[in-house]
């Protein structure tokens, strides 16, 4: 048998009992230390070195809106050169703002938080920009954020200061005698106080503007607009303060699905060193463009749009709206685009409708083209096909961007087919990855030229991976053929500790720095490693099997009838009963299929309560289950078909869109023993 070749190296003599050997990077193999860019130490040396070395290069940018037809237009950009000099303004302004709020007439203090509120936009990344030009910290607040959260993060980082959008300033003065840290507030929308109101976002006029300013004076808050402050750091410029690499650069909140979020502290020299490890994949090359729409506030983004900004690329905002970053796309034209499972899955449905899914000739041609570039991928010879791509593929690929090179996705595991299928109908390297808010949102990432699917890759260039056992979940780094275990993490970009919480701090890292993700992961023949298995989110059944319900839902939601899905395991039942809300897409046409005309008729609330639907979707979560091989206890005994989303509002979502198992348990508590009652 020949030997297979290795794509992670395996420290000698590193294996210890109850552990599996280190791996690390081919690229490290002896030393963890980054020998590339040495003058790179900082993000603000990330940032600041692109403003230098590519002054005239297109840097940020946003769609126009023009308020008249309702529409955005075409994508206006920002230089490196312009942003350094708003950023240069802003960040003395936001000094002179602190001084004036305090009282302080001599120099200021350094390393507190600035808090960021708002969508993904151009004056995000100013104002986080600004923060690091003057040594503090950014502290993010998702966009989808509710007051009790909104409170919770700023009394607990004790931001004094904080930048929003406009529609955010009445809800943040409606609450600001809970957050008695906070001093001021700056609108990234200008007041338009110079032009009698024009520009200003629906539905705000100049009389609302006054009276936002007179509430706000009430509170003792002062309230700027982002111009405002830009001007006043003009007129009281001040010099660059920069950061130290072991000085913190971000606190980050984590998702919370369990409780309150954490704080994760991370130095600048955690989110340089991910930056360059992103970059040594060669994923993102110099003069990337990037469209950006998944959160700032989270690490994932704010990782690779830093990765980009060190290769000198553009960063081109999406809308607003993302049920249109498609459209978005297709205005920019972007290089490379970041994605989770459930938009991918999107993309894939919509052009799998338009080619293998459709009728007749079209329907025919498409799935011989992609049986026969799936044939020559897996074959080794890679993702392109001299013919196949100009008779069918390209168009595919215009639909999302023309110019599309490079995918990384992340967040959960993305489906095999779906993943084979776009790197063939995209024409473009799709590579998955894994990584999580105490890894500055990277560990592991695919090799470009690796076609596999259902794997996270290899440790990063400066990182180390080993993985620990857990009896009571019979996983041991012994296993044949494969190790297992839960994946421990080891690199600079690892974060210090949860702001104000030592216990929990202590809890997530073992002896040696080593950081306990809580996810399981196995360790291929090739040294590539798959994650399996989540540690906290298992339980029990009565006849004692262990399930994991996040890969049941996964593939539940692989069905184009259902959108979301939620497993629910009682451990004095034998069996699982699942939530599942439709998708209208899809789950209409398949619910006409089952009932025929009289489907027509109904709408989708009573489609779900029909006693024919249900027992159909039943038996389509069955079908796709065991398609997938799924044990018999893995497989819902019942389902009730929910036609309100899973949210962030409705308590059932985090900010990331991750389940909240014990809310979603709460909320739907009668549906559940419904279901159970009816299994009796």
């Amino acid at each position: 048998m020949p030997e297979i070749k290795q794509l992670s190296y395996a420290v000698p003599n590193s294996q210890r009992e109850g552990e599996s050997a280190i791996y690390r990077n081919l690229a490290n193999k002896d030393s963890l230390e980054f020998k590339a860019l040495p003058h790179i130490q900082t993000v603000y040396d990330i940032f600041w070195n692109s403003v230098k070395n590519s002054p005239n290069s297109p840097y940020i940018g946003e769609r126009v809106y023009d308020p008249v037809t309702n529409k955005h237009g075409a994508y206006k950009f920002q230089t490196y050169a312009e942003t350094g000099k708003r950023v240069t303004n802003l960040a003395s302004g936001i000094i002179y703002i602190y001084k004036k709020a305090h009282g302080i007439t001599g120099d200021a203090p350094r390393n507190w938080p600035v808090a960021i509120y708002s969508t993904n936009r151009p004056e995000w990344n100013i104002t986080e920009k600004a923060a690091i030009t003057q040594s503090l910290q950014g502290v993010s607040l998702y966009d989808t954020l509710g007051e009790s959260s909104i409170e919770y993060i700023m009394n607990h980082s004790e931001s004094p200061l904080l930048f929003c959008s406009l529609d955010k300033v009445s809800k943040l003065l409606s609450i600001t005698d809970k957050i008695p840290k906070l001093r001021t507030i700056v609108s990234m929308d200008s007041f338009g106080l110079e032009n009698e109101g024009i520009g200003l976002p629906s539905p705000f006029n100049v009389n609302s503007i006054k009276l936002l300013r007179e509430w706000a004076a009430s509170k003792n808050i002062e309230l700027y607009s982002f111009d405002e402050v830009e001007q006043i750091g003009v007129k009281n410029p001040i010099p660059h303060c920069p950061p130290k690499p072991d000085d913190y650069y971000t606190i980050l909140y984590t998702s919370g699905t369990t409780g309150n979020p954490k704080g994760a502290l991370t130095k600048h020299k955690g989110y340089t060193t991910s930056a360059k490890a992103v970059n040594m994949t060669g994923g993102i090359k110099p003069g990337a463009v990037y469209l950006s729409f998944l959160p700032l506030a989270h690490c994932y983004d704010r990782n690779i749009e830093n990765s980009v900004t060190l290769a000198a690329g553009s960063i081109g905002y999406f809308s607003g709206d993302i049920t249109k970053v498609v459209e978005d796309s297709q205005a920019l034209q972007p290089t490379v685009m970041c994605g989770v499972p459930r938009l991918l899955n999107r993309i894939y449905d919509r052009l799998a409708a338009a080619s293998i899914h459709a009728p007749g000739l079209k329907g025919m041609l498409a799935r011989k083209a992609v049986a026969a570039k799936l044939e020559n991928m897996r074959a080794g010879n890679g993702n392109l096909h001299w013919f196949w791509d100009r008779i069918i593929f390209k168009k595919m690929q215009a639909a999302l961007s023309s110019r599309m090179e490079f995918i990384v996705t992340g967040s959960a595991p993305l489906d095999a087919k779906v993943m084979d299928f776009l790197r063939i109908s995209l024409c473009c390297t799709i590579i998955e990855g894994y990584g999580m808010t105490e890894t500055a949102g990277i560990a592991t990432t695919q090799n470009l030229d690796d076609f596999s699917s259902g794997c996270i890759g290899v440790p990063t260039a400066g990182a180390e991976i080993k993985l620990v056992d857990i009896p009571d979940m019979n996983y041991f780094a012994t296993d044949k053929p494969c190790p297992r275990g839960e994946l421990c993490v080891r690199a600079d970009y690892v974060f210090s500790e949860y702001l104000k919480e030592p216990e929990k701090t202590a809890e997530t890292f073992l002896e040696g720095g080593w950081l306990a993700t809580g996810d399981v992961a196995r360790i291929n023949p090739d040294g590539t490693f798959a994650i399996i298995d989540r540690k906290k989110n298992m339980f029990k059944l009565s006849q004692g099997e262990y399930v994991a319900p996040e890969k049941i839902e996964n593939v539940i939601t692989r069905s184009p009838a259902f959108m979301q899905a939620f497993v629910y395991g009682d451990s004095f039942q034998n069996y699982l009963v699942s939530i599942v809300v439709p998708d209208p897409e899809g789950f209409i046409p398949w619910a006409q299929s089952v009932i025929g005309d009289r489907a027509k008729s109904m709408d989708l609330n009573a489609l779900c309560k029909d006693p024919a639907i249900i027992k159909a979707a039943l038996g389509e979560i069955s079908n796709v289950t065991a398609a997938a091989k799924l044990a018999g206890f893995e497989r819902p005994r019942a389902v009730h078909l929910e036609t309100n989303m899973f949210s962030a509002e409705n308590g059932i979502l985090t900010p990331t869109m991750k389940l909240k198992r014990n809310e979603a348990k709460i909320y739907f508590k009668e549906q559940i023993d419904a279901l159970y009652a009816s299994l009796k």
